[in-house]
């Protein structure tokens, strides 16, 4: 049976980005960072969250982090699900552009750089779970 989050536990689960922020920023000299990290849940419409910036507030840095966020969550395997196949991934990135949601010149280079990027992904996958894997073995 699958579970809806209470507005609670979605409150909970949407601060990682303000958090992501706060930590981020103490560093000092990458505060750009800070930003794009918090704002990867952002939308060009104003639709993301958690500040609801619009397109005009986003920086290219910004734009990157979340079709790069989409596209990690949708290509990499999941303990709960398998990665989508290339046609998924690409269905739904156009949709996110079509709407407006994400930038369409971003989504494009991702596209004519497609398999490289999935290669890419797919072998830091397999490094970070092997590195989980050996530290929660018992």
């Amino acid at each position: 049976m699958k579970k809806t989050l209470t507005k609670e536990e979605m409150a909970v689960m949407k601060s990682h980005t303000y958090y992501t922020y706060a930590v981020i920023n103490t560093i000092g000299g990458i505060k750009h960072i800070a930003e794009w990290a918090a704002y990867h849940h952002e939308r060009l419409d104003g639709s993301g969250y958690p500040f609801h910036c619009k397109a005009d507030y986003l920086s290219t840095g910004a734009r990157i982090l979340g079709v790069a966020d989409i596209f990690t969550a949708l290509a990499e395997d999941r303990p709960y699900r398998k990665g989508m196949p290339r046609e998924g991934i690409v269905q739904i990135l156009k949709q996110f552009s079509e709407g407006q949601l994400l930038d369409k010149k971003i989504i494009n280079v991702l596209f004519e750089n497609y398999d490289e990027i999935f290669s890419y992904v797919t072998e830091k996958q397999s490094v970070a779970r092997e590195f989980y894997e050996k530290q929660v073995a018992l």
